[in-house]
């Protein structure tokens, strides 16, 4: 979870130069709320708060309707039902207008949580099955995995164990096959707090213990002061007095540290259980008078009878029967509030229809699906194959432009000292044929060692030697270049040399560079990455062609490499040309086309290029302003880890 969250970060810091990407800037913002939610509520509400202002800057209610979402569900983490429930209300109208089914389902659960906090079992089991129904139709097989677990727990809460362990085991068994790790501790608490109910000790236990260990594995605190506080009440029950509080001490004070109050006044109530039976009787009352005082200020009706049921039995034992039955009285009254026959023969005809609904859409499913998803999967497949050909033409075409470009240009650098070596050989042929008619009319070594003609010939063969080396040199620098640059017999990921693939590159741009461009070099102590190196390669390509283009006459391209952090490492190229305006720099990294003549001209190259990038888990950023230039960094993890 620590490693999402950040993920997100680093794409919201991404997306803060892009402002033309703010839309994509909102849902990232819901879902790093969403992922902070149960963990860190607060700041949830912090992401939700900028996500909200943001999405009604840019009149997207999509992501106005996952805020008020993401808002509703932190507040319900923080006991404020009072703040939670509106939001939730808000969010699910925007979702009924848009037809966005996940997220009405979301909503959904989360005023059915709401409600069973306030005991309304009636109410939130109603929201509980319609988010359940619109959660198998779409498919979401995780979200059905919640929704069965929120619903398991309401029935334990009703009383009805054999309904609870069964939506409980049906949930676990989603969890477990999807290796959703939260939601399979959460289930096997909730199991063991049946057998707990039924008075099974031993086996509450054992699926406890499961829940705490998967609970703290994950560092999940709120999972592991529901499994301490369980655990508690189990070791009280067998006896273990003492055992018993340390449990339930340290998972109240867990409650107390992320601010989950309806969770605190549990641990209260348990905890003034206890010291009732151990018949400490002031520590007792303090513990359930402030049960009690949280349990009213957040309206939760079934904290507020268990309290009024305990203090009850602590002013019996007190012998100040008055003040006993009183909360007596006062246990009754919220508790036939909470769990009313009406109430409960409502909630099994509700039951009732679910199921046959359920079993008529099922029908309806398998009698429909074969010709119903065999019409979209072709649909869907011809789609994807107009798109990937036309993908592939707009590379093919890409490519091929910037390979005649490339290829000219090594031409006109191989050509160069291919004449030299042309012209050497020719002069050096005439030398021979000096040399060997000195040779024949020489009478003596004396004589040719004093023929002018011979010594000058010898010189110029000698001379002639050295301009051959000298232009059969350059030609094995290019060719070497072009095949580091491509790099055709090393297309696996494995350790590369950043800085021999930007010295390639250099090498084969050195006809656009010539004369008109300085390159300034900065290299600085990286080790090698590992990657793809013909693809980073050609993003090196990319963006030095760019800044070659962008400077207009003489310039400069500096290039900067550095370690970026402990794990990464940066390349920086940079030119002091035109610059790029603002407005364009939130869809640089999109294809490009533009008209010349009758022909239509794709740019992909940086397309191309930030797509390599992500294949490699790393970063592309940019930096501009008109007239100053331009600065392209590169980051890349440097472990394939």
């Amino acid at each position: 979870m620590e490693d999402q969250q950040q993920t997100l970060q680093h794409k919201l810091d991404a997306l803060a130069q892009h402002p033309a990407r703010d839309r994509e800037r909102v849902d990232l913002l819901n879902a790093a709320g969403e992922g902070l939610a149960v963990d860190d509520p607060r700041q949830a509400l912090n992401y939700a708060a900028e996500a909200l202002q943001l999405a009604e800057t840019l009149s997207y209610e999509r992501g106005r309707g996952y805020a008020l979402g993401v808002s509703g569900f932190a507040h319900y983490m923080l006991s404020d039902h009072e703040q939670a429930g509106p939001l939730f209300f808000q969010a699910k109208e925007i979702m009924e207008e848009l037809g966005e089914a996940e997220g009405l389902a979301r909503v959904l659960s989360g005023l059915a949580s709401v409600q069973q906090s306030l005991g309304n079992f009636e109410q939130a089991f109603s929201y509980a099955f319609q988010a359940l129904k619109i959660l198998e139709k779409v498919g979401n097989q995780r979200g059905v995995g919640w929704c069965l677990n929120g619903i398991g727990t309401g029935y334990h809460e009703m009383g009805d164990y054999q309904k609870a362990i069964d939506y409980q085991l049906r949930s676990l068994e989603i969890f477990e096959k999807f290796d959703e790790k939260v939601g399979e501790a959460r289930a096997l608490c909730g199991i063991g707090t049946i057998y707990q109910s039924l008075g099974d000790a031993e086996l509450a236990r054992l699926y406890h213990l499961k829940s705490l260990d998967i609970f703290r594995a994950i560092n999940n605190r709120i999972g592991e002061a529901r499994a301490l506080n369980d655990l508690g009440l189990i070791f009280q029950s067998l006896g273990d007095l003492e055992q018993a509080r340390s449990y339930l001490e340290e998972a109240r004070q867990i409650r107390v540290q992320i601010g989950n109050r309806q969770a605190e006044s549990t641990s209260l109530i348990n905890l003034g259980k206890l010291y009732l039976q151990q018949e400490q009787l002031e520590e007792a009352l303090e513990l359930l008078h402030r049960a009690l005082e949280i349990a009213e200020a957040i309206k939760v009706k079934p904290r507020i009878y268990q309290a009024h049921q305990a203090l009850s039995l602590v002013y019996e034992k007190y012998g100040d029967l008055a003040k006993a039955l009183a909360h007596y009285k006062a246990f009754q009254e919220v508790r036939d509030e909470v769990s009313g026959d009406e109430a409960g023969a409502r909630l099994r005809n509700l039951q009732i229809a679910f199921e046959i609904e359920k079993s008529q859409r099922e029908a309806e499913i398998t009698r429909l699906r074969n010709v119903e998803l065999k019409e979209k999967n072709e649909q869907l497949e011809k789609l994807l194959a107009e798109l990937q050909a036309t993908q592939g033409q707009l590379i093919q075409s890409e490519k091929m432009a910037a390979l005649g470009s490339l290829v000219a240009g090594i031409a006109h650098e191989i050509n160069t000292p291919i004449g030299a070596i042309k012209s050497a050989a020719d002069v050096s042929g005439r030398c021979i044929a000096t040399i060997a008619a000195s040779l024949q009319r020489a009478p003596s070594l004396e004589a040719l060692q004093q023929d002018k003609q011979f010594v000058r010939a010898l010189k110029a063969l000698e001379d002639n030697n050295g301009v051959s080396d000298t232009a059969s040199e350059r030609i094995l620098k290019i060719v070497k270049s072009l095949k580091s640059f491509t790099r055709l017999d090393q297309a696996e990921f494995q350790k590369a040399d950043l800085h021999e693939g930007l010295e390639s590159a250099l090498t084969l741009l050195e006809p656009e560079l010539r004369e008109r461009i300085e390159v300034q070099r900065a290299y600085g102590d990286i080790p090698l990455v590992y990657c793809y190196q013909g693809e980073i390669n050609q993003v090196f390509m990319n963006l030095l062609t760019n800044a070659a283009e962008a400077i207009k006459g003489r310039g400069i391209i500096s290039i900067h490499t550095s370690r970026s952090g402990a794990r990464e490492v940066a390349v920086q190229i940079r030119d002091n040309g035109v610059g790029i305006p603002e407005s364009r720099l939130g869809d640089l990294f999109t294809p490009k086309f533009s008209r010349e003549g009758a022909r239509v001209k794709a740019g992909i190259g940086l397309f191309a290029s930030y797509n390599i990038i992500q294949k490699h888990r790393g970063q592309i950023k940019v930096a501009s302003r008109p007239g100053e230039g331009s600065s392209f960094t590169v980051v890349l993890p440097i472990t394939a880890e």
